[in-house]
Order: C-alpha cells, then structure tokens, then sequence
C-alpha cells in the first residue's frame, strides 16, 4: 500500500511538473515503444516512466512537442489511440505489385537502408509548401522509408516536410514505388522525378500525387521546360491511405504511360520531357492552394510510407 501511494505521488508529480525528454524527431508520435503503431502498451511505457522517472524517457513520447514529457502528452496520446490510433507495418495490407528485383536500380527500404536516396534537409521550397524539409523527418524504419509531416522540431517554421532523393539523375525507362499515402486535408503524398534551374537544366518533371483531401483518386501531371498543365485525375477504386498500392510511369521520348498496380491507366504524348532527372517522393502541406488541396488542419504528426522503388 505505501508502495503504491508513492508511485502515485511519484505520478502526479511528474505530471504536474512535466519530465524532460528526448524526442526522436520525424517518428510517429506517442509510439513509447518504437514498434510503429499507437496502442494501449505505449500509454504503459509513458506511465512507467512517469512513475519511475529514468533517465531519458520513451522515444516519441513528447506527443505536443513542447520539450517535456508529462501528464498532457499522456492524455493526448490516450485520445489518439481512442480515435483509432495506427496500425503497424506488419498489419499494413499490401495491394500492389511485387517490385522488380532485377530492375537496372532497385532500392528495398524494407531492409531498413537505402543505396540511392538522400534527405533533403534544412531548406525550403516557399509557397505553396508550408514547411521546411528535415532530414530527421525521413526515417528508415518498421519495413518502410517513413516521410513525416510533424511540427518543425527546430521552430524555425511551423511545419517540417520530408523528402528523399537519389544522388543520380536518370532517364527514360520505367519508374514505380510501393506506397501508403496520407489521409488529412491540405496535404501532398508524391513520388516524380523532377530537374531544374537549380541543376542549372529545364524544368522537367513527371508525377504522381495524391491529394489527402481524397485518396481515392490520384494526380498525373508532367511539365517541360516549365511548361505544365497536363493534370489528369483517375478515380482509383480503393483508397490509397488505406495500405500499400505501387504506383509507376514508363517515360519514353514520344510518350508518358502511368500504372497504378500493374495497370495501364493514362497514356500523355504532347510535349514530352526529355532532360533527365532525379527521382524524389515527398510529403509537405500546401498554403495559398486551398482550391486545389483544401486547408491544412494542423492536424501532424502524419506518415506516408514507401516499401521500395524501382527504375528500369
């Protein structure tokens, strides 16, 4: 019984109080444990250390961001996981296509590497990407490239955005990744291939994006020279939040075909890119594009999450 009364004490205290913590930037907040979902045994491993006060508290656990961990993060992780919470990798359905193995570059993330990706990090696109990229934001973990949304842990802007590029430049050929997009209004989950001025070449780009305001649908487009306005939209028939889809483009010279599981679903052939270019997925909200992806809620951290891409 006395035993009990001071781990309570030791409880209010600490959440009365709060605890300082360490905050693994760009996983998913509240996962205490690390095992890339949101369940009851992290509200455990956030009262265990709210009681026992160890010296550094569970990975994740600063769920509000503010630099300690106490009683509020306790309560809102609590309500993350009554309003549904996440699954983990392991019960993420996987709708697609097996990747080509033997592709000319394939890059399996569920290894828990990468040979031809980067992060972006400490630099930002200004409008209409609200948020800075943080290379901490792109996370190798649980059988996938995880690109998080969250609250710029630097502060220095309001949101922090992730992206992953390759090193290399590449032409044409055929493109495709496994991916799990982000449901939430105001919010871009992608994968292109894109070169610019900054490279000191054209403006040419390839994409796929889905727009969280509706993951039922997604988004072509293609520019040239900075020429765009090529947007097709195809309704899917699932929902791409919903578990992992492949999702791919052949370019050649005459010709843009893109795929969605295997499938052939739009065929582009005026004004073709020609300027090779690097392959890149990102994940950022928008800001003065409310007609095109609704307004950003605030509503971080969010996930998108990649299995492997292939060029070939």
């Amino acid at each position: 019984m006395k035993t009990h009364a001071k781990k309570m004490m030791a409880l209010t205290l600490a959440a009365s109080l709060g605890v300082a913590g360490l905050h693994v930037s760009g996983a998913l907040l509240g996962d205490a444990n690390n095992d890339g979902a949101l369940r009851k045994e992290d509200v455990q491993s956030v009262i265990n250390f709210l009681i026992d006060q160890p010296g550094a508290s569970p990975a994740n656990a600063d769920v509000n961001q503010d630099g300690v961990v106490n009683g509020v993060d306790l309560s809102l992780l609590k309500r993350k996981i009554l309003q549904g919470g996440t699954p983990g990798p392991s019960e993420i359905p996987d709708y697609g296509t097996a990747p080509n193995e033997s592709a000319t570059m394939y890059d399996n993330f569920r290894s828990g590497s990468s040979k031809y990706f980067f992060a972006s990090d400490g630099w930002t696109n200004g409008n209409p990407f609200d948020c800075v990229w943080r290379g901490s934001n792109a996370v190798l973990s649980n059988g996938s490239l995880q690109l998080n949304l969250t609250a710029d842990p630097k502060g220095a802007y309001r949101y922090a955005g992730s992206e992953y590029r390759t090193s290399d430049h590449y032409h044409y050929g055929y493109y495709e990744t496994s991916m799990q997009a982000i449901k939430n209004d105001g919010v871009v989950s992608s994968f292109f291939t894109y070169t610019g001025p900054s490279e000191d070449n054209p403006w040419d780009e390839i994409d796929i994006e889905i727009l969280g305001k509706d993951t039922t649908k997604v988004q072509l487009n293609y520019y040239t020279n900075g020429v765009g306005n090529h947007e097709y939209f195809y309704d899917l028939g699932f929902d791409a939040s919903q578990g992992y889809h492949t999702y791919g483009f052949d370019w050649q010279p005459d010709h843009i075909t893109w795929y969605v599981d295997g499938k052939a679903i739009y065929t582009a052939r005026d004004n073709i890119p020609s300027t090779p270019g690097r392959i890149m997925m990102n994940v950022w909200p928008g800001i003065g594009v409310d007609e095109w992806l609704k307004p950003f809620n605030g509503n971080v951290p969010l996930t998108a999450r990649y299995q492997w891409v292939t060029f070939n």
